[in-house]
Order: structure tokens, then sequence, then C-alpha cells
């Protein structure tokens, strides 16, 4: 595998920076310490940064002249999951660990950000943007909203994720949907309390939770095309305190994935038809709201990705007909704004999966990683 010379000569300094990161896992936006370690990096590869949304940092490399504005992701933050692996570096944190590999992410930037302060010989910008909050805490609109796309003129943009089952030669890129949307809905069914034995004096809301939950499935068996992938999860219900007494209310939670604009907007109305149906047929209130968390993830430009991951990988190894997944990325919102690619770089056939209390990243995707964004530079930065 042609890995940059340069930066896999670096393995074991790379290796060490990855587990002390690994070691220190912190959560959401209070990624505090872990930015000052990577201003700490930056500074002695001497790089400027800015601080950009909550807890993130924003570095710039200018090249030789003007030209294109590229900008390159990584998130920082861990999950709060107790670690069982055992590992001599695993997390000095109880109930917070890097089961995520986002500590891998964020050294494979600082690899790929110390390869161009010695390689400057390009003309435009390189943004590199070491992000916080990807693990639900929004932390990429709060990048957006602190103006990342008012203060520069972003061309395009990429990412990376490990991700286990692939070989660690191994490059995904998927040509148009990559990873799928998330949306989280809330139902409150209330009713009229009373005593179990008399049901006929009170107006009971289970039945029309279990309704609700009967009819959300039928969604994707008779509304969404066999050809388009969607879930729809019923998660959470809670209800009532007694074995005896019939509750006001009870309010019902779930979550949908899509990787289609069109069936999310399709989900939405039908999942809110069904509850004011429930709520006619059964003599309740209900109360639905919906929340779109995370947009789908869709990939606009995969063709310089492709051909940079070749001259990684081999052509062989660049897989490009993988379904989407189902689980979701901050990242998508970056791709509403600008011409964008997100990768999977394999952790390992054998790997624990993600959000595992087992996981570990593999410290080759660093090289694997960053050798690809050296690649997708000089790709993207060639072309008209």
């Amino acid at each position: 595998m042609p890995l940059n010379p340069e930066i896999a000569a670096r393995f074991e300094e790379l290796q060490d920076i990855r587990r002390h990161l690994h070691a220190c896992p912190e959560i959401g936006l209070e990624t505090v310490q872990t930015v000052s370690f990577v201003k700490a990096k930056l500074d002695s590869f001497g790089i400027g940064y800015e601080d950009i949304g909550v807890n993130s940092l924003l570095a710039k490399v200018q090249g030789r002249g003007p030209g294109k504005t590229v900008a390159f992701r990584g998130d920082m933050d861990a999950l709060e999951i107790n670690e069982e692996t055992g590992l001599p570096y695993q997390s000095g944190t109880a109930g917070r660990m890097h089961a995520c590999g986002h500590d891998g992410h964020t050294t494979t930037m600082l690899a790929f950000a110390q390869y161009l302060a010695d390689h400057r010989d390009f003309d435009g910008t390189v943004l590199l943007l070491f992000q916080s909050g990807e693990e639900g805490f929004g932390g990429a609109l709060k990048v957006i909203e602190d103006g990342l796309f008012d203060k520069y003129t972003i061309d395009c943009m990429f990412g990376l994720h490990n991700w286990p089952g692939y070989a660690t030669d191994q490059i995904v890129i998927s040509r148009g949907s990559c990873m799928a949307s998330e949306d989280r809905f809330d139902l409150t069914i209330r009713g009229k309390s009373g005593h179990a034995s008399v049901p006929h004096l009170c107006v009971e809301p289970f039945a029309a939770v279990a309704d609700f939950i009967k009819g959300a499935q039928t969604i994707i068996a008779r509304k969404v095309s066999a050809h388009d992938k969607a879930v729809i999860s019923t998660t959470q219900v809670h209800g009532g305190s007694a074995y005896n007494i019939i509750p006001d209310e009870v309010v019902l939670r779930g979550n949908v994935r899509t990787t289609e604009g069109g069936v999310q907007d399709l989900i939405e109305e039908s999942l809110g038809q069904l509850a004011q149906g429930v709520a006619a047929t059964y003599g309740v209130q209900a109360n639905f709201v919906y929340h779109r968390k995370h947009p789908v993830l869709t990939n606009s430009l995969p063709e310089p990705a492709i051909r940079a991951a070749a001259r990684v990988v081999g052509e062989e190894n660049v897989l490009t007909d993988e379904l989407p997944a189902m689980g979701s990325e901050d990242y998508a919102f970056y791709t509403e704004h600008t011409k964008s690619c997100f990768v999977w770089i394999g952790n390992g056939t054998d790997s624990p999966v993600i959000h595992n209390s087992k996981y570990d990243f593999n410290d080759q995707v660093t090289l694997v990683g960053a050798s690809f964004f050296v690649e997708l530079l000089n790709e993207v930065m060639q072309q008209a």
C-alpha cells in the first residue's frame, strides 16, 4: 500500500498522540483539554488557527499563492461509555471513552497538518476543522452558526470516519447518499385517569399509544418504496405509576432514519396524520412533535476522492457500491453549504463495532487517512 512515506515515517509519534488522546476523553462540546493539546501541536508546526463554534478549532494553511479554499474536518469528542478494553492507554475517566475513534480522527488531522506545514507548494488555502460535539451535541451547527461559511468561501470540503468490518487498506466512497438522516419524535397522549376497575369512567391513553406504535410500522411497508431505505423505531414509552390506576398521560418517543429527503418528508407527514387519527378514534388529546436532528449525508463530489483513494490503496480497494449506513453524521450539515465528500476507511475486519465498550481505533487508519488527504488535496487543487 503506497502510503505517504513522510507520514508513514512518523507512525510511532502519531500512535503516541492517538493513545494520549484516547486516555483523555472529553464529551460533547466540552473538549477543552483536547483543543489545548491540538493548539500546542499546531504551534509546534507553525500553523495558525482560530477558535470557532464551541470548543472547536479552525487551522489555516496558506499555500504559495491564491487559489481554491479546501476544508477538511475531523471530530474530537468521545462517548459516555465505560471502557472495557483493558488496554494500557484506556480511558482515565470512568464512564467516558473514545468508542467511535474520534481520537484517531484528530490524530489523522494532525498528521495531515504536519505534512502541510512542510509542503506549502500548492496554490490556495487549506482549512483544517477540529470539531467538538459530533455525538449529538450540535457541534457542526455551532461551527456554521459562528460563521464558517460567512468568513470563508469554501470551494469543497472533505471528511472521513473509520469503519469496522472493512480492512485497513479499503476505502468506501459512496456516490450520492452516504449516511442516513436522523429525526426524532415525541407523542404525548392525554386522557382521563381513574381506577383500573372502571375503565368506562376513564379515557384510557394506552390503547391509542398501542395503535400508534403498530400503525407506525405500516408506514414503511405501505408508503415507502421497497427501493428506498427507512427505519421507524419506537424507543421509549412512559406512563403510569401503579397497577390499579389508569394514568392521565402517556409519553412515547421514537427515532426515524432514511437516506432520501423525500422519504423523510413522507414519514414526518404520515406520523403526524397517524397521531391525529388515534386521537380521534380513542377520544384522547395528542400532541405530536417531530424534530429533524441530522439531514441525509450526500456526497456531491465523490470522483476526486475515488481517484485519490486509488492512488493510496489501489483501485481494487476503493469500494463505491456499498449501501449507505443508517447511522447519521452531523458532517451532513456542511454538505448543505458546499460540494463535499465523506469517506469510510476500514478499521479492520475483526474490529469491534463503534460505540462498543471494547472498541479501539486502529492506528494504521491514521496513515491511510492522512495519506489519502494529501492525495485528495493534490487532486482537487489540480482541477480547474
